[in-house]
């Protein structure tokens, strides 16, 4: 299948991941799928009696072509149904938000629970000197940015993973890329990184992020370590 865009370090394929992720193979596995909870804001299909079905392939083809760290964005939502989805010894890393969402419940969501495991033998620590299992996230002004994306995930947050994930020059995979924050993260960060998103725009908006300049980080920044 041609690339929808390429650029030596990163690359993007326009398609149904369950047509494209086959073909491919990664150190990591580092993605944001849909809820599975019917939210109503998607633009994709969101339907919680199809949900079990697609995380069962996507750990099938985790166990296939990942030979490392899996980290896959959950809804709070379906907690009681990891245990069915996901392989023994799963366990959660806690994205943490700084400014959470104010609903009319009880408490606010303030993290999103992402859960992981490791396919191969620990490869840490590939952050050079934090693998915490948890970030907290700068999310000032994504909500507002997202009539480019209804779901946006902070970068800081997604460097964090991608850091963990595989040392520099190692291959992160995120079938469901939507504009393209986890490839955008990976290439600063001197990763290589390959994509596949079902929707052109989302594409566009992806390949247009990747081909600005990325500006040089510190050491620290480089290797995701940040508070």
């Amino acid at each position: 299948m041609k690339p929808y865009y390429e650029d030596g370090q990163a690359i993007i394929y326009h398609g149904d991941c369950r047509d494209v992720l086959p073909a491919l193979s990664g150190d990591a596995l580092v993605t944001d799928p849909p809820y599975g909870i019917g939210w109503s804001r998607a633009t994709w299909t969101d339907r919680p009696e199809d949900y079990p079905e697609l995380m069962r392939w996507l750990v099938a083809e985790a166990k296939r072509g990942v030979s490392g760290w899996c980290f896959i964005f959950q809804a709070q939502l379906n907690f009681g149904h990891f245990h069915e989805w996901f392989p023994e010894g799963w366990k959660v890393f806690a994205a943490c938000k700084n400014f959470a969402q104010v609903r009319k419940t009880g408490l606010w969501n303030s993290w999103d629970p992402v859960v992981y495991w490791n396919n191969g033998p620990n490869s840490g620590p590939n952050s050079v000197t934090l693998n915490r299992d948890y970030h907290v996230g700068n999310v000032a002004g994504i909500f507002r940015e997202a009539a480019e994306h209804p779901s946006p995930r902070p970068l800081d947050t997604m460097r964090y993973l991608s850091a963990i994930a595989v040392p520099e020059g190692g291959i992160v995979l995120d079938p469901f890329m939507g504009s393209g924050t986890t490839l955008v993260a990976s290439k600063a960060l001197g990763r290589r990184a390959i994509g596949i998103e079902i929707e052109e725009r989302y594409c566009e908006i992806a390949a247009r992020r990747l081909s600005q300049e990325i500006l040089p980080f510190s050491r620290e920044a480089r290797a995701g370590v940040t508070a």
